[in-house]
């Protein structure tokens, strides 16, 4: 038996091969598809306990040293639909949150001394926490590999990077493992072809992954570059000996490319010749980025202007719009007495009304959902709607794709350059992750390598499938 898992920016899956013959392992029940889970991850809320020896002052300002705050029982989360869907549920018109200082005991020093100054002296070490009476969600975690993201702080207990991950992977261990009926202990494991352009970041990711893959309890791993593995099993099924192969898996989260040739094992399995791989961060989440900029942000008043002078609305306010995780951000006292203050005079104050609306209600989430049911219908039809619906934010805009592929013009022209610089004749181009679905993509490489050529394959199992052969 041999086992792959794809541990991907929005999907995940895990397969199981016996004798040549793959199958990717229902992982999610509650999903349209239990073959695929979302990669999230939420907290279930604790309840916080204060040290009765806190000064009331301190407790009324929310300020606190390590130690002076705790929580009841212990830490539980889910992982998958039933993550998304109980998170939709806790944050379902929430109150503003309330925000804590924690001081940690520790110092940081902040300069040197100098000829004419005296050494600062050190700053006392602290971190703030907005708490909002819900859990806690976690998604792309596997983005946070490549930056200097050490961790972060849930419920009061710090978990990094590699503990979150190792969370995850773990659960999706076990229930392959119930559902097999045996242990797994040895996995190939999916990762991008550039986790960086920078060497030693790309190095340092795999390393981090690397780690949390043993803390899940997987005693030994082995990576394969994920347009690498759907091609291994692409060729298995779909080529002839010595055929040239061109792989274009387009995700959530980046487009990763390779060249493979088609050969034959001796086991009678059949494998490729890696010649060329490639990789760049875009991807469907940033897509709809896109589309939430070009076609919402006005919706929700980015072009207005307030007060005498007809300022503009402040920027930081509109980006963390470009992604329903970080919206929830923005419910904290500072933000609404900004909103607030930014009512006044303003030319557009119903629409200030919907983004305070959008925070408040934290409906982030569904309004996505929308965005990507409108993508994914002009994949059909030349134009699809945006719907949505609560009585407060009353979305019905059309969006046609002749516009859809103006707003990714960017995008389209960035991933055209990482396939034309091929010098390559292929036999076959293959297509598969979900955005690899959205037709400017699908003519692009006809445009380039000739429409017979090109195949749709696997669309979000064929990485997974792959890594079982390896």
């Amino acid at each position: 038996m041999k086992y792959g898992l794809d541990f991907g920016t929005t999907n995940s899956s895990i397969s199981v091969a016996k004798n040549g013959q793959v199958k990717v392992v229902n992982i999610d029940v509650a999903a349209l598809d239990p073959r695929v889970l979302r990669s999230m991850l939420y907290f279930l809320r604790r309840e916080i306990v204060y040290d009765p020896k806190i000064p009331p002052e301190r407790l009324r300002m929310q300020v606190f040293k390590t130690g002076e705050i705790s929580y009841k029982g212990e830490s539980f989360y889910l992982i998958g639909q039933e993550a998304v869907s109980k998170y939709i549920l806790d944050n379902k018109n929430r109150a503003a949150g309330i925000k804590r200082t924690i001081f940690t005991g520790r110092f940081i020093d902040v300069g040197t001394a100098s000829v004419d100054q005296p050494r600062p002296d050190p700053v006392a070490e602290y971190y703030e926490e907005i708490d909002y009476g819900t859990g806690r969600l976690l998604q792309a975690l596997k983005s946070s590999l490549k930056t200097n993201y050490k961790g972060t702080t849930v419920f009061g207990k710090f978990y990094s990077v590699e503990e979150l991950i190792s969370m995850f992977l773990k659960e999706i261990k076990e229930r392959a493992e119930y559902s097999l009926g045996e242990k797994i202990e040895e996995i190939t494991a999916g990762r991008p072809v550039k986790f960086s352009e920078i060497e030693s970041i790309d190095k340092r990711a795999e390393s981090r992954l690397e780690e949390a893959y043993i803390m899940a309890g997987f005693k030994k791993v082995v990576f394969e570059f994920e347009p690498v593995a759907a091609a291994r099993q692409f060729v298995a099924q779909n080529t002839k000996k010595g055929e040239l192969v061109f792989v274009f898996d387009f995700g959530g989260g980046t487009l990763d490319t390779a060249v493979v040739r088609s050969s034959l094992a001796t086991s009678g399995v059949a494998c490729s010749d890696v010649l060329a791989t490639d990789g760049v961060y875009i991807g469907g989440d940033l897509l709809n980025a896109d589309i939430m900029q070009a076609k919402l942000w006005d919706y929700f008043g980015a072009s207005s202007t307030w007060g005498e002078q007809h300022l503009p609305m402040p920027l930081h306010l509109y980006e963390a719009l470009n992604s329903w995780y970080s919206i929830p951000s923005l419910n904290n006292p500072e933000t609404m007495q900004l909103l607030e203050r930014v009512s006044y005079k303003n030319s557009d104050i119903s629409a200030v009304g919907r983004l305070m609306h959008l925070i408040k209600s934290n409906v982030g989430f569904e309004i996505y959902e929308a965005i990507e049911k409108a993508k994914k219908r002009l994949s059909e039809d030349n134009e699809a709607q945006i719907f949505y619906n609560d009585g407060s934010i009353e979305l019905d805009m059309m969006i046609t794709r002749e516009e859809f592929e103006e707003i990714i013009a960017q995008r389209v022209e960035e991933i055209k350059q990482v396939a034309q610089h091929l010098i390559f004749s292929f036999a076959q181009v293959v297509r598969t992750g979900g955005s690899s679905l959205i037709p400017v993509f699908q003519e692009m490489l006809e445009n380039i390598f000739g429409k017979g050529k090109i195949t749709l394959f696997e669309t979000f199992t064929s990485i997974a499938s792959g890594l079982a052969l390896e």
